[in-house]
Formats: structure tokens, sequence, C-alpha cells
């Protein structure tokens, strides 16, 4: 009876073992996203759902998010694009090393809905001065003809140029509509970058 009993221990002992090592180990690159997150919104971290960790090679220093004025290492740093979500909205944590900062671009394009707000016409204003120089026109001359928030497959936002490598991540930004005339002309925006896709020449 002891040997049947003592068998039923073993049994149950090495049963909670094996449940115990199959459970999943924390993803260390997930938890510095989510204590990043949760120290610069000032909220716990139980709040904070991770959506997705995908692998990046960033480009530079910057770890995909430029900030204006500041200039970065250009050195190829394997890492991680974390997507976060809290109460609803998503944040996208950028990581590189253990090294980690919250990247703000992913709200832009849920800006681009609130009637200009001034970073989309900061935005617009640069692809105006853009294309009037281009056309060799007055900036008066060149209308806003439109925008529309846009989510890019990568860094390069749809218009990649031959020979230049750029961050697999999704990109958030806006495709902007401009007139001259009768001419209308496409550029694409992210939070720091406005090019023209396609090329243009001037007549």
């Amino acid at each position: 009876m002891r040997c049947r009993s003592a068998a039923a221990v073993l049994a149950w002992t090495l049963l909670v073992a094996g449940c115990q090592a199959a459970a999943p180990a924390s993803d260390p690159v997930a938890d510095l996203a989510r204590e990043t997150l949760a120290s610069k919104l000032g909220v716990p971290q139980e709040r904070i759902s991770v959506v997705s960790v995908a692998a990046v090679d960033w480009l530079d220093g910057s770890l995909g998010c430029p900030q204006p004025g500041m200039s970065y290492l250009t050195v190829v740093s394997p890492g991680h694009k974390v997507m976060l979500e809290v109460d609803g909205r998503a944040y996208a944590v950028h990581e590189a090393k253990g090294r980690a900062i919250v990247c703000e671009q992913p709200t832009l394009a849920s800006e681009a809905g609130g009637g200009g707000p001034p970073s989309q016409n900061r935005l617009m204003l640069t692809a105006r001065m853009d294309l009037a120089k281009r056309l060799g026109v007055p900036v008066q001359e060149i209308e806003a003809a439109g925008s529309a928030p846009k989510t890019f497959a990568d860094a390069s936002l749809g218009c990649p140029e031959a020979g230049m490598q750029y961050a697999q991540v999704l990109t958030e930004g806006w495709v902007l509509t401009l007139r001259h005339g009768t001419r209308d002309f496409t550029y694409h925006a992210d939070a720091h970058h406005v090019i023209p896709c396609p090329g243009i020449a001037a007549r």
C-alpha cells in the first residue's frame, strides 16, 4: 500500500514538474518594451498588452525614430519592433541591444483625421515648398488638394530608391496630394520625411 502511495506521489510530482516546464518563457524584449512604455505613460505594466514582436534591422542609432535636429551614427543594429496596446490605443516600442524607445510615429495617421494637426500641416507646407522649387513657381501657386493616412510597408514610404536599404518596419504616415494648375502631384510623408512619389519632372 505504501509503495502504491509513493508511486502516486511520484507520478503527481512528475506531472506538476512537466506542466511547469511546459509553461511559456517570458520574452525579455516584450518585457523591456512593456516596462519602457509603462514608465513613459505612468501606468502599471499589467494594463499593457503585447500585440506583436517583430525582428528589425535598424539602419542607424535612431532605431527608426529620428528626432528633428539630431544626428545619428549610421550603423545597422539588429533589434525588434514591439507593438503594444493600452486601453485600445496602439503604441510602438523600438529596441536594439537592450535599449528601447517609445516611437510616437504610429499615432500620426490617427491624427490625420483631426482636420489638420500641426505635424500634418508642417509636412504639407514642406511638400508645397519642395514642389514649388522643383517647378520653379511661387509656393502660393501650389494648392494643397488633399491628404489621407496610410501605412507603408517599410521606411521607404512606398518609394524605394535603387541601391538603398530601408528598415523593414510598418511606417505610419500620409499620402499628400498637391495641385498646380491642372496637374496633380503626390507626396508620401511620415513623421520626419516628405518625398515626391513618383518622382517629379518640371514641364
